[in-house]
């Protein structure tokens, strides 16, 4: 968030007006976690052609859009002709559509934010991606131009999975949204951890429906959904000043929904536990997740450069819940092997499981 001194230089806007701005900019993580889309405020430049960002909150349930801090990016009317809209007239403005950085589409809707007086003083702005929507409403295009009735009943099937996964990605988040508040209330460490822990498996879960309702399959490249559990849990889950990185090497490989999920479920729980003990007197780490398939069997490797568990170490010694968890997925549902391979340097975990015909 820009302070009020820089506000009030870089705006026409008084201390008091800028006050009231930064009251909004509070509760900002909130409305985007709720919302699962990202916020924004901007308020008009003295030049009065162009807005400024001011504030931000990317939500934590959902990927965001932008890859980027967008704090101090000045928009010129050209660009965002909806917000100056929204800041000279004080009109809001729903359902406007656009695109994102990665290609997507993206809807915007924009609040103004008033003082006092009933005076525009900032626009609210909530970004969220729609390109689901957008495919659905082709799905349901097709299916109505479809004259064959096969084609018909594939086309309602794919519109059908699709927001299957939709309810139920929405349902993860919404729960993880309720944790996260809980999370927010408790003063106890280890309680807060336990929060964390969990909201970092249903995010993984709801991962896996958001790719499925994306595409209106009911099977997911698993390699890919790798790289996107990867990517949250090191942004979301490294200590300040820690620098570890990630990377995922191997082929794709398809698996139905209910393995995918087993898959994301095991992924997070070996890099969140690479995370957390790997690199103790460390500020600094390397991950690196390999995919292997070989005919119909696969085999996931998670391998970190950090302090090691020891040569004695066996999976009879796990005391950790998510070691158990994974120990019973890899089992149950995946009629797998879980092992701790030899390794000359960290730690190295492996698991290896069968995709049998149908599933391929």
């Amino acid at each position: 968030m820009i302070g009020v001194l820089d506000l009030e230089r870089l705006t026409s806007l008084s201390n008091e007006k800028c006050k009231i701005i930064l009251g909004v900019a509070k509760n900002l993580q909130i409305i985007a976690d709720i919302s699962q889309a990202d916020i924004f405020i901007d308020c008009l430049l003295k030049e009065d052609n162009a807005s400024l960002v001011v504030a931000e909150a990317k939500p934590t349930t959902i990927a965001s859009l932008y890859k980027k801090s967008m704090l101090g990016q000045i928009a010129y009317e050209e660009m965002e002709p909806g917000v100056l809209f929204s800041l000279k007239t004080g009109k809001p403005i729903f359902g406007s559509r656009g695109i994102t950085e990665e290609r997507g589409i993206m809807q915007q809707d924009i609040i103004p934010i008033k003082d006092s007086h009933g005076e525009t003083i900032a626009v609210l702005i909530k970004e969220r991606d729609i390109s689901q929507v957008v495919q659905n409403e082709k799905n349901i295009e097709h299916f109505m131009k479809a004259t064959n009735s096969k084609d018909k009943q594939r086309v309602f099937q794919a519109i059908v999975v699709q927001e299957i996964h939709h309810r139920v990605k929405n349902n993860l988040q919404v729960i993880s949204s309720l944790l996260r508040l809980q999370m927010q209330h408790t003063h106890s460490e280890e309680v807060a951890e336990v929060f964390h822990d969990s909201i970092s498996r249903i995010s993984s879960m709801a991962l896996v429906h958001d790719y499925l309702a994306k595409r209106g399959i009911d099977e997911a490249d698993i390699k890919l959904l790798i790289q996107q559990i990867s990517t949250l849990l090191v942004s979301s889950s490294i200590i300040p000043g820690q620098q570890i990185t990630m990377s995922v090497e191997g082929e794709s490989v398809f698996c139905p929904s209910d393995k995918a999920t087993a898959i994301a479920l095991i992924v997070n729980e070996l890099v969140q536990n690479s995370i957390k003990h790997a690199f103790p007197s460390q500020n600094y780490g390397q991950i690196d997740i390999n995919v292997r398939r070989r005919k119909q069997m696969v085999t996931i490797t998670v391998t970190d450069d950090g302090c090691g568990i020891g040569d004695s170490f066996s999976l009879g010694d796990m005391s950790s819940l998510g070691l158990q968890l994974v120990d019973m997925l890899v089992e149950e549902r995946l009629q797998g092997v879980f092992s701790f391979p030899l390794s000359d340097i960290g730690t190295k975990v492996s698991i290896t499981f069968p995709i049998v015909a149908n599933e391929v």
